[in-house]
């Protein structure tokens, strides 16, 4: 019998607490679809009396500008 691997995805949840506050980055979750990373994102990140909550596949964010890594190679 084989068994079926579960493929996870990376969440990214953002976050305000007030009304024309700025979304903050809080966190990031695991799971296999949409509907069980938005409980997870719940209910890991319920510290707080959030206003609004979203999560994003890490799949789906565009990078406009990355910052160089901390330890570049160096050409000799």
């Amino acid at each position: 019998m084989s068994e079926k691997k579960v493929q996870n995805f990376e969440y990214d949840v953002f976050s305000r607490i007030n009304r024309g506050d700025d979304l903050m980055h809080i966190g990031t979750v695991e799971a296999n679809n949409d509907d069980l990373a938005r409980v997870y994102a719940r209910y890991i990140y319920d510290e707080e009396k959030w206003l609004e909550m979203f999560i994003v596949k890490r799949e789906n964010m565009i990078c406009i500008r990355e910052a160089d890594p901390f330890f570049k190679k160096r050409v000799i």
